[in-house]
Protein backbone atom coordinates (compact mmCIF):
# COMPACT_ATOMS: atom_id res chain seq x y z
CA UNK A 1 0.00 0.00 0.00
CA UNK A 2 1.42 3.39 -0.76
CA UNK A 3 2.51 5.74 2.10
CA UNK A 4 3.44 8.96 0.33
CA UNK A 5 2.04 12.34 2.03
CA UNK A 6 -1.40 12.71 0.42
CA UNK A 7 -2.50 15.60 -1.22
CA UNK A 8 -4.22 18.94 1.23
CA UNK A 9 -6.38 21.37 -0.78
CA UNK A 10 -7.89 24.09 0.88
CA UNK A 11 -7.64 22.59 4.40
CA UNK A 12 -8.98 18.80 3.27
CA UNK A 13 -6.77 15.86 2.91
CA UNK A 14 -7.95 13.87 -0.23
CA UNK A 15 -8.64 10.66 0.13
CA UNK A 16 -9.80 8.92 -3.09
CA UNK A 17 -9.30 5.32 -2.24
CA UNK A 18 -11.89 2.99 -3.57
CA UNK A 19 -14.00 1.40 -0.57
CA UNK A 20 -13.19 -2.48 -1.96
CA UNK A 21 -9.67 -1.71 -1.09
CA UNK A 22 -10.24 -0.25 2.82
CA UNK A 23 -8.69 -2.96 5.36
CA UNK A 24 -10.14 -2.12 8.41
CA UNK A 25 -9.30 -2.34 11.97
CA UNK A 26 -11.69 -2.36 14.22
CA UNK A 27 -11.78 -0.79 17.84
CA UNK A 28 -14.04 -1.08 20.89
CA UNK A 29 -13.03 -0.27 24.59
CA UNK A 30 -14.22 -0.47 27.54
CA UNK A 31 -12.58 1.13 30.87
CA UNK A 32 -13.68 -1.16 33.25
CA UNK A 33 -13.74 -5.31 32.71
CA UNK A 34 -17.11 -5.38 30.36
CA UNK A 35 -16.68 -7.98 27.87
CA UNK A 36 -20.26 -8.35 26.97
CA UNK A 37 -20.19 -5.23 25.80
CA UNK A 38 -17.35 -4.93 23.60
CA UNK A 39 -18.69 -7.62 22.04
CA UNK A 40 -21.64 -5.65 21.05
CA UNK A 41 -19.24 -2.81 20.21
CA UNK A 42 -17.37 -5.44 17.51
CA UNK A 43 -20.99 -6.37 16.41
CA UNK A 44 -22.21 -3.41 15.50
CA UNK A 45 -18.52 -1.81 13.85
CA UNK A 46 -18.76 -5.24 11.47
CA UNK A 47 -21.99 -4.36 10.06
CA UNK A 48 -20.92 -1.00 9.89
CA UNK A 49 -18.13 -1.71 7.56
CA UNK A 50 -19.56 -4.17 5.62
CA UNK A 51 -22.45 -1.67 4.68
CA UNK A 52 -19.40 1.06 3.72
CA UNK A 53 -17.03 -1.87 1.68
CA UNK A 54 -13.64 -3.32 2.08
CA UNK A 55 -12.64 -6.09 4.22
CA UNK A 56 -12.03 -6.25 8.07
CA UNK A 57 -8.24 -7.40 9.11
CA UNK A 58 -8.25 -7.46 12.46
CA UNK A 59 -10.56 -6.67 16.11
CA UNK A 60 -8.76 -4.95 18.88
CA UNK A 61 -10.54 -5.40 22.40
CA UNK A 62 -9.20 -2.77 24.75
CA UNK A 63 -11.10 -4.69 27.99
CA UNK A 64 -10.62 -2.50 31.26
CA UNK A 65 -8.31 0.06 29.46
CA UNK A 66 -8.57 3.35 31.07
CA UNK A 67 -8.03 6.18 27.89
CA UNK A 68 -7.63 9.15 30.76
CA UNK A 69 -4.94 7.86 33.57
CA UNK A 70 -1.21 8.52 33.09
CA UNK A 71 1.65 6.72 34.12
CA UNK A 72 5.04 7.57 34.51
CA UNK A 73 7.55 6.38 31.53
CA UNK A 74 11.23 7.15 30.57
CA UNK A 75 11.66 9.85 27.40
CA UNK A 76 13.96 9.77 24.57
CA UNK A 77 16.33 12.05 26.69
CA UNK A 78 16.15 9.84 29.62
CA UNK A 79 13.64 12.31 31.61
CA UNK A 80 10.32 10.98 32.46
CA UNK A 81 7.11 12.43 31.36
CA UNK A 82 3.51 11.33 32.15
CA UNK A 83 1.54 9.75 29.05
CA UNK A 84 -1.32 7.36 28.51
CA UNK A 85 0.04 4.08 28.14
CA UNK A 86 -2.22 2.07 25.58
CA UNK A 87 0.05 -0.52 24.12
CA UNK A 88 -3.13 -1.81 21.61
CA UNK A 89 -3.17 1.47 20.75
CA UNK A 90 0.04 1.71 19.78
CA UNK A 91 -0.21 -1.49 17.66
CA UNK A 92 -2.86 -0.24 15.56
CA UNK A 93 -0.95 3.10 14.81
CA UNK A 94 1.89 1.02 13.74
CA UNK A 95 0.29 -1.13 11.67
CA UNK A 96 -1.29 2.03 9.71
CA UNK A 97 1.48 3.79 9.59
CA UNK A 98 3.18 0.70 7.99
CA UNK A 99 0.09 0.20 4.87
CA UNK A 100 -0.88 -2.69 6.43
CA UNK A 101 -4.02 -1.44 7.27
CA UNK A 102 -5.71 1.74 5.78
CA UNK A 103 -8.84 2.33 8.08
CA UNK A 104 -10.23 2.37 10.88
CA UNK A 105 -13.35 2.67 12.68
CA UNK A 106 -14.55 3.38 16.42
CA UNK A 107 -17.66 3.40 17.81
CA UNK A 108 -17.52 6.86 18.67
CA UNK A 109 -14.46 9.45 20.09
CA UNK A 110 -15.35 9.31 23.17
CA UNK A 111 -14.95 5.50 23.40
CA UNK A 112 -11.47 5.65 21.45
CA UNK A 113 -10.08 8.54 23.07
CA UNK A 114 -9.20 10.83 25.96
CA UNK A 115 -6.33 12.14 25.91
CA UNK A 116 -5.29 14.97 23.53
CA UNK A 117 -1.99 13.19 22.14
CA UNK A 118 -3.84 10.49 21.64
CA UNK A 119 -5.98 12.41 19.02
CA UNK A 120 -2.80 14.09 17.71
CA UNK A 121 -1.58 11.12 16.64
CA UNK A 122 -4.02 10.09 14.88
CA UNK A 123 -4.60 13.58 12.86
CA UNK A 124 -0.85 12.70 11.59
CA UNK A 125 -1.89 9.37 10.81
CA UNK A 126 -4.92 10.77 8.60
CA UNK A 127 -2.88 14.30 7.29
CA UNK A 128 0.38 11.97 6.58
CA UNK A 129 -0.61 8.55 5.51
CA UNK A 130 -4.21 8.81 3.96
CA UNK A 131 -5.91 6.81 6.12
CA UNK A 132 -9.74 6.43 6.46
CA UNK A 133 -11.13 7.11 9.62
CA UNK A 134 -14.54 6.65 10.74
CA UNK A 135 -17.27 6.22 13.41
CA UNK A 136 -20.52 4.34 14.28
CA UNK A 137 -22.34 8.28 15.24
CA UNK A 138 -20.19 9.96 12.55
CA UNK A 139 -18.85 12.50 14.27
CA UNK A 140 -15.13 11.72 13.67
CA UNK A 141 -14.03 13.73 9.83
CA UNK A 142 -10.40 13.83 10.66
CA UNK A 143 -9.94 15.18 6.66
CA UNK A 144 -11.01 18.41 6.94
CA UNK A 145 -9.86 21.49 9.45
CA UNK A 146 -13.36 22.02 10.62
CA UNK A 147 -13.55 18.27 11.56
CA UNK A 148 -10.21 18.36 13.40
CA UNK A 149 -11.50 21.28 15.52
CA UNK A 150 -14.76 20.37 16.07
CA UNK A 151 -12.82 16.44 17.43
CA UNK A 152 -9.99 18.00 19.43
CA UNK A 153 -13.20 20.61 21.49
CA UNK A 154 -15.11 17.05 21.89
CA UNK A 155 -12.19 15.12 22.71
CA UNK A 156 -11.24 18.75 25.41
CA UNK A 157 -14.94 17.93 27.03
CA UNK A 158 -14.42 14.36 27.47
CA UNK A 159 -11.36 14.82 29.01
CA UNK A 160 -12.28 17.42 30.72
CA UNK A 161 -15.45 14.80 32.29
CA UNK A 162 -12.62 12.28 33.18
CA UNK A 163 -11.10 15.18 35.08
CA UNK A 164 -13.86 15.73 36.88
CA UNK A 165 -15.18 12.09 37.71
CA UNK A 166 -11.62 11.29 39.33
CA UNK A 167 -12.08 14.47 41.25
CA UNK A 168 -14.58 13.29 42.96
CA UNK A 169 -13.26 9.44 43.26
CA UNK A 170 -10.64 11.66 44.60
CA UNK A 171 -12.34 13.38 47.16
CA UNK A 172 -14.50 10.41 48.23
CA UNK A 173 -11.74 8.41 49.13
CA UNK A 174 -10.41 11.37 50.85
CA UNK A 175 -13.62 11.70 53.25
CA UNK A 176 -13.71 7.70 53.47
CA UNK A 177 -9.99 7.89 54.98
CA UNK A 178 -10.77 10.39 57.10
CA UNK A 179 -13.54 8.49 58.86
CA UNK A 180 -10.98 5.46 58.86
CA UNK A 181 -12.69 3.23 56.10
CA UNK A 182 -10.59 1.09 54.10
CA UNK A 183 -9.70 2.69 50.41
CA UNK A 184 -7.17 0.69 48.12
CA UNK A 185 -6.58 -1.50 45.61
CA UNK A 186 -8.93 -4.98 44.68
CA UNK A 187 -6.36 -7.28 46.72
CA UNK A 188 -6.99 -6.82 50.56
CA UNK A 189 -3.65 -6.52 52.77
CA UNK A 190 -1.92 -9.66 54.31
CA UNK A 191 -3.21 -10.45 57.90
CA UNK A 192 -6.86 -9.54 57.00
CA UNK A 193 -10.27 -11.15 55.90
CA UNK A 194 -11.75 -10.04 53.24
CA UNK A 195 -13.88 -7.44 54.37
CA UNK A 196 -10.50 -6.17 55.59
CA UNK A 197 -11.01 -5.02 59.20
CA UNK A 198 -11.30 -8.27 60.59
CA UNK A 199 -7.98 -10.08 61.60
CA UNK A 200 -6.97 -13.29 59.77
CA UNK A 201 -5.69 -14.81 62.57
CA UNK A 202 -3.05 -17.54 61.10
CA UNK A 203 -1.40 -14.85 59.30
CA UNK A 204 -1.14 -11.89 61.57
CA UNK A 205 0.22 -14.77 64.06
CA UNK A 206 3.12 -14.97 61.27
CA UNK A 207 3.45 -11.48 61.45
CA UNK A 208 3.41 -10.94 64.91
CA UNK A 209 5.60 -14.07 65.79
CA UNK A 210 8.83 -12.89 63.42
CA UNK A 211 8.62 -9.21 65.68
CA UNK A 212 11.46 -10.08 67.82
CA UNK A 213 13.71 -11.49 65.42
CA UNK A 214 13.39 -8.36 63.54
CA UNK A 215 13.95 -5.89 66.76
CA UNK A 216 17.60 -8.35 66.85
CA UNK A 217 17.83 -7.54 63.44
CA UNK A 218 16.49 -10.24 61.01
CA UNK A 219 16.39 -9.09 57.76
CA UNK A 220 13.56 -8.87 55.50
CA UNK A 221 15.22 -11.06 52.52
CA UNK A 222 16.01 -13.64 55.13
CA UNK A 223 12.03 -13.60 56.17
CA UNK A 224 11.03 -13.58 52.36
CA UNK A 225 13.23 -16.74 52.32
CA UNK A 226 11.96 -18.52 55.37
CA UNK A 227 8.55 -18.35 54.24
CA UNK A 228 8.62 -18.96 51.19
CA UNK A 229 10.87 -22.46 52.22
CA UNK A 230 7.74 -23.06 54.86
CA UNK A 231 5.45 -22.69 52.35
CA UNK A 232 3.62 -19.37 53.77
CA UNK A 233 0.82 -18.27 50.93
CA UNK A 234 1.03 -14.97 49.55
CA UNK A 235 -2.53 -12.76 49.59
CA UNK A 236 -3.16 -13.85 46.08
CA UNK A 237 -1.98 -17.60 46.43
CA UNK A 238 0.20 -17.50 43.82
CA UNK A 239 4.14 -16.22 43.48
CA UNK A 240 6.46 -16.21 46.42
CA UNK A 241 7.61 -13.62 49.42
CA UNK A 242 10.07 -10.77 48.10
CA UNK A 243 12.20 -9.43 50.58
CA UNK A 244 10.87 -5.79 49.20
CA UNK A 245 6.59 -7.28 50.09
CA UNK A 246 7.80 -7.99 53.62
CA UNK A 247 9.30 -4.73 54.26
CA UNK A 248 6.52 -2.52 53.15
CA UNK A 249 3.70 -4.88 54.34
CA UNK A 250 5.74 -4.41 58.08
CA UNK A 251 6.63 -0.45 57.61
CA UNK A 252 2.63 0.30 56.82
CA UNK A 253 0.92 2.16 59.40
CA UNK A 254 -1.99 0.30 58.84
CA UNK A 255 -0.53 -2.32 60.54
CA UNK A 256 -0.87 -0.33 63.69
CA UNK A 257 -4.60 0.66 62.94
CA UNK A 258 -3.04 3.91 61.36
CA UNK A 259 -5.00 5.56 58.02
CA UNK A 260 -2.61 6.52 55.24
CA UNK A 261 -3.43 8.32 52.42
CA UNK A 262 -1.24 9.32 49.44
CA UNK A 263 1.47 7.87 51.17
CA UNK A 264 1.13 9.35 54.55
CA UNK A 265 -0.40 8.99 57.48
CA UNK A 266 -3.58 11.36 57.77
CA UNK A 267 -4.15 13.67 60.40
CA UNK A 268 -7.52 15.26 61.12
CA UNK A 269 -8.59 18.82 61.17
CA UNK A 270 -7.25 19.15 64.67
CA UNK A 271 -3.88 17.67 63.98
CA UNK A 272 -4.61 13.85 65.82
CA UNK A 273 -3.73 10.94 63.58
CA UNK A 274 -7.19 9.15 62.02
CA UNK A 275 -7.40 5.75 63.22
CA UNK A 276 -8.59 2.64 61.45
CA UNK A 277 -12.01 0.56 61.67
CA UNK A 278 -10.04 -2.59 61.45
CA UNK A 279 -8.46 -4.50 64.05
CA UNK A 280 -4.57 -3.49 64.38
CA UNK A 281 -1.84 -6.20 64.38
CA UNK A 282 0.68 -4.25 66.29
CA UNK A 283 0.78 -1.73 68.84
CA UNK A 284 2.32 1.21 67.69
CA UNK A 285 5.01 0.72 70.26
CA UNK A 286 5.77 -2.44 68.40
CA UNK A 287 5.32 -0.92 64.95
CA UNK A 288 8.15 2.11 65.67
CA UNK A 289 10.22 -0.58 66.53
CA UNK A 290 10.02 -2.28 63.28
CA UNK A 291 10.82 1.65 61.80
CA UNK A 292 13.39 2.02 63.83
CA UNK A 293 15.04 -1.17 62.54
CA UNK A 294 13.82 -1.46 59.13
CA UNK A 295 12.29 2.25 58.64
CA UNK A 296 13.70 4.50 55.44
CA UNK A 297 12.33 8.07 57.01
CA UNK A 298 14.53 10.80 57.98
CA UNK A 299 13.88 9.74 61.95
CA UNK A 300 15.43 6.37 61.28
CA UNK A 301 18.66 5.60 63.65
CA UNK A 302 22.19 4.51 62.55
CA UNK A 303 22.09 0.90 62.07
CA UNK A 304 24.25 -1.21 64.74
CA UNK A 305 26.30 -2.32 62.14
CA UNK A 306 27.69 1.15 61.31
CA UNK A 307 25.39 1.66 58.24
CA UNK A 308 22.46 3.43 57.08
CA UNK A 309 20.43 0.69 55.38
CA UNK A 310 21.39 0.50 52.08
CA UNK A 311 24.29 -1.55 52.42
CA UNK A 312 24.18 -5.63 51.29
CA UNK A 313 23.43 -9.14 52.74
CA UNK A 314 26.92 -10.59 54.10
CA UNK A 315 26.76 -14.03 54.35
CA UNK A 316 29.82 -14.06 56.20
CA UNK A 317 29.63 -13.69 60.05
CA UNK A 318 32.49 -10.99 60.59
CA UNK A 319 32.23 -9.27 57.19
CA UNK A 320 30.92 -6.05 58.84
CA UNK A 321 33.76 -5.68 61.54
CA UNK A 322 37.37 -7.23 59.85
CA UNK A 323 39.80 -4.96 59.21
CA UNK A 324 43.01 -5.46 57.68
CA UNK A 325 46.01 -4.86 59.90
CA UNK A 326 48.39 -2.99 57.62
CA UNK A 327 46.51 -0.89 55.62
CA UNK A 328 43.13 -0.97 57.80
CA UNK A 329 40.96 -1.52 55.23
CA UNK A 330 37.56 -3.29 55.86
CA UNK A 331 38.18 -7.18 54.62
CA UNK A 332 35.67 -8.97 52.56
CA UNK A 333 34.91 -13.00 52.95
CA UNK A 334 35.22 -15.11 49.84
CA UNK A 335 35.97 -18.53 49.23
CA UNK A 336 39.53 -20.17 47.93
CA UNK A 337 40.96 -23.12 47.39
CA UNK A 338 43.56 -24.31 50.03
CA UNK A 339 46.56 -25.76 48.01
CA UNK A 340 47.93 -28.09 50.92
CA UNK A 341 44.47 -29.67 51.68
CA UNK A 342 42.64 -29.43 48.55
CA UNK A 343 39.89 -28.11 49.83
CA UNK A 344 37.58 -25.02 49.42
CA UNK A 345 38.00 -23.10 52.67
CA UNK A 346 36.32 -19.51 53.87
CA UNK A 347 38.30 -16.70 54.43
CA UNK A 348 38.79 -13.20 55.05
CA UNK A 349 41.03 -11.28 52.44
CA UNK A 350 41.98 -7.32 52.18
CA UNK A 351 40.59 -6.08 48.87
CA UNK A 352 43.06 -5.50 45.81
CA UNK A 353 44.49 -2.07 45.51
CA UNK A 354 42.42 -1.12 43.15
CA UNK A 355 39.42 -1.38 44.96
CA UNK A 356 40.93 0.22 48.19
CA UNK A 357 42.71 -2.20 50.63
CA UNK A 358 46.05 -3.54 50.14
CA UNK A 359 45.55 -7.42 48.77
CA UNK A 360 48.28 -8.66 51.08
CA UNK A 361 46.48 -10.11 53.71
CA UNK A 362 44.16 -13.30 53.87
CA UNK A 363 42.83 -15.22 57.24
CA UNK A 364 40.83 -18.70 57.01
CA UNK A 365 37.68 -17.85 58.96
CA UNK A 366 36.36 -20.43 60.79
CA UNK A 367 39.09 -20.06 63.53
CA UNK A 368 38.64 -16.49 63.60
CA UNK A 369 34.72 -16.81 63.73
CA UNK A 370 35.00 -19.29 66.30
CA UNK A 371 37.02 -17.31 68.35
CA UNK A 372 35.11 -14.40 68.38
CA UNK A 373 31.93 -16.23 68.91
CA UNK A 374 33.26 -17.55 72.45
CA UNK A 375 34.81 -13.79 72.85
CA UNK A 376 31.40 -12.33 72.55
CA UNK A 377 29.50 -14.85 74.64
CA UNK A 378 32.13 -14.55 77.56
CA UNK A 379 31.18 -10.98 77.38
CA UNK A 380 27.52 -10.77 77.45
CA UNK A 381 28.19 -13.32 79.94
CA UNK A 382 29.53 -10.67 82.24
CA UNK A 383 27.06 -8.73 81.50
CA UNK A 384 24.02 -10.44 82.98
CA UNK A 385 25.86 -9.36 86.59
CA UNK A 386 24.62 -5.58 86.02
CA UNK A 387 21.08 -4.94 86.91
CA UNK A 388 18.58 -2.37 85.39
CA UNK A 389 19.03 -0.56 88.02
CA UNK A 390 22.74 0.12 88.32
CA UNK A 391 22.05 1.42 84.70
CA UNK A 392 21.63 4.97 84.22
CA UNK A 393 18.33 6.21 83.43
CA UNK A 394 17.17 7.70 80.42
CA UNK A 395 19.07 11.35 80.19
CA UNK A 396 16.22 13.07 78.18
CA UNK A 397 13.14 12.54 80.71
CA UNK A 398 13.00 15.53 81.78
CA UNK A 399 12.94 17.03 78.41
CA UNK A 400 9.45 15.12 77.54
CA UNK A 401 7.98 15.86 80.54
CA UNK A 402 7.91 19.38 79.63
CA UNK A 403 7.33 19.19 76.03
CA UNK A 404 4.35 17.15 77.59
CA UNK A 405 3.48 20.03 79.43
CA UNK A 406 4.03 22.87 77.30
CA UNK A 407 1.61 20.80 74.87
CA UNK A 408 -1.23 20.97 77.85
CA UNK A 409 -0.69 24.19 78.00
CA UNK A 410 -1.20 24.96 74.88
CA UNK A 411 -4.27 22.96 74.72
CA UNK A 412 -5.93 24.99 77.63
CA UNK A 413 -4.94 28.45 76.03
CA UNK A 414 -6.28 27.75 72.99
CA UNK A 415 -10.16 25.99 74.18
CA UNK A 416 -9.93 29.36 76.65
CA UNK A 417 -10.12 31.37 72.93
CA UNK A 418 -6.63 32.97 74.68
CA UNK A 419 -5.19 31.10 71.51
CA UNK A 420 -5.23 32.10 67.72
CA UNK A 421 -6.04 29.05 65.63
CA UNK A 422 -3.19 30.34 63.17
CA UNK A 423 -1.11 30.14 65.81
CA UNK A 424 -1.74 27.39 67.61
CA UNK A 425 -2.01 24.34 65.09
CA UNK A 426 1.71 25.40 63.45
CA UNK A 427 2.88 25.09 67.28
CA UNK A 428 1.33 22.00 68.13
CA UNK A 429 2.07 20.26 65.27
CA UNK A 430 6.26 21.37 66.37
CA UNK A 431 5.92 20.13 69.52
CA UNK A 432 4.40 17.29 68.59
CA UNK A 433 6.66 16.48 66.39
CA UNK A 434 9.37 16.95 69.11
CA UNK A 435 7.56 14.85 71.35
CA UNK A 436 7.00 11.48 68.87
CA UNK A 437 11.13 12.21 68.58
CA UNK A 438 11.22 11.93 72.00
CA UNK A 439 9.00 9.08 72.42
CA UNK A 440 11.27 7.06 70.13
CA UNK A 441 13.86 7.58 71.73
CA UNK A 442 12.83 6.64 74.82
CA UNK A 443 11.21 3.48 73.45
CA UNK A 444 14.80 2.61 71.87
CA UNK A 445 16.42 3.15 74.82
CA UNK A 446 14.04 0.75 77.46
CA UNK A 447 14.32 -1.56 74.71
CA UNK A 448 17.72 -1.70 74.60
CA UNK A 449 18.25 -2.05 78.46
CA UNK A 450 15.61 -4.93 78.14
CA UNK A 451 17.41 -6.79 75.25
CA UNK A 452 20.26 -6.27 77.26
CA UNK A 453 19.52 -8.21 80.27
CA UNK A 454 17.20 -10.93 78.44
CA UNK A 455 19.29 -11.72 75.34
CA UNK A 456 23.07 -12.24 77.33
CA UNK A 457 21.72 -14.70 79.38
CA UNK A 458 20.71 -17.56 76.77
CA UNK A 459 23.18 -16.21 74.00
CA UNK A 460 25.38 -18.88 74.17
CA UNK A 461 22.03 -21.05 73.67
CA UNK A 462 20.17 -18.99 71.33
CA UNK A 463 23.45 -18.85 69.34
CA UNK A 464 23.07 -22.58 68.42
CA UNK A 465 19.45 -22.67 67.41
CA UNK A 466 18.76 -22.79 63.32
CA UNK A 467 16.26 -19.92 63.55
CA UNK A 468 19.39 -17.63 65.19
CA UNK A 469 20.08 -16.11 62.01
CA UNK A 470 23.26 -14.40 60.84
CA UNK A 471 22.10 -11.07 61.25
CA UNK A 472 21.24 -11.92 64.68
CA UNK A 473 24.36 -13.03 65.09
CA UNK A 474 26.21 -9.64 63.13
CA UNK A 475 23.36 -7.52 65.96
CA UNK A 476 25.07 -9.45 69.20
CA UNK A 477 28.59 -9.22 68.50
CA UNK A 478 27.83 -5.11 67.15
CA UNK A 479 26.72 -4.90 71.32
CA UNK A 480 30.08 -5.72 72.14
CA UNK A 481 32.61 -5.01 69.99
CA UNK A 482 32.90 -2.65 66.71
CA UNK A 483 36.07 -3.79 64.74
CA UNK A 484 37.90 -6.71 64.37
CA UNK A 485 41.49 -6.04 63.12
CA UNK A 486 43.22 -8.99 61.71
CA UNK A 487 47.18 -8.60 62.36
CA UNK A 488 49.75 -9.99 59.98
CA UNK A 489 51.47 -12.98 60.60
CA UNK A 490 54.02 -15.04 59.18
CA UNK A 491 53.70 -17.32 55.85
CA UNK A 492 52.56 -20.74 57.27
CA UNK A 493 51.85 -19.60 60.77
CA UNK A 494 49.41 -21.23 62.59
CA UNK A 495 46.40 -19.19 64.08
CA UNK A 496 46.75 -17.69 67.42
CA UNK A 497 45.05 -15.10 69.59
CA UNK A 498 47.49 -12.85 69.34
CA UNK A 499 46.82 -11.98 65.33
CA UNK A 500 43.56 -11.01 66.93
CA UNK A 501 43.31 -7.18 67.93
CA UNK A 502 39.43 -6.49 68.91
CA UNK A 503 38.33 -2.88 69.59
CA UNK A 504 35.48 -2.54 72.22
CA UNK A 505 32.61 -0.96 72.27
CA UNK A 506 33.03 1.96 74.68
CA UNK A 507 29.95 1.47 76.50
CA UNK A 508 31.38 -1.62 77.96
Amino acid sequence: MATSIPLRVQGRTLISEDPDKLVWILLARESTDRQRQLDHQLTDLRSFVTRIGGRVDREVPENAVSAFKRKQVRLPDGTFGYRVVRPEWEKILTSLRRGECNALAVPDIDRSMRDPRTLEDLIDAVEYYGLYVASLTGNIDLTTDAGISAARSLVNQRNQESRNTARRVVDGQRHAALEGKNHGGPLRSFGWRKDRLTLNKREAKHLRRELPRIEAGVKPLTLAREWNKRGIPTVAGVGEWRAATIQNMYLRPRICGLVTYRGEILHDSEGREVKGQWEPILTRDQYESVVAAWGRSEHRTESRLGGHGRGYHTSYLLSPFVRCGKCSARMVGARRRNQARGTVVTAYRCPAKGAGGCGSLAREAALIDEYITELVIAEHQKIQFTTLEELPPWPNADELVRVQELMAESQREYEAGRYKPKLYFPSIARMEAQEAALLREKRAYERSQQNRKRDVANLADEWKKPDFTTEQKQAAIAETLTAIVILPAGKGRRFHPDQIRVVWNEAD
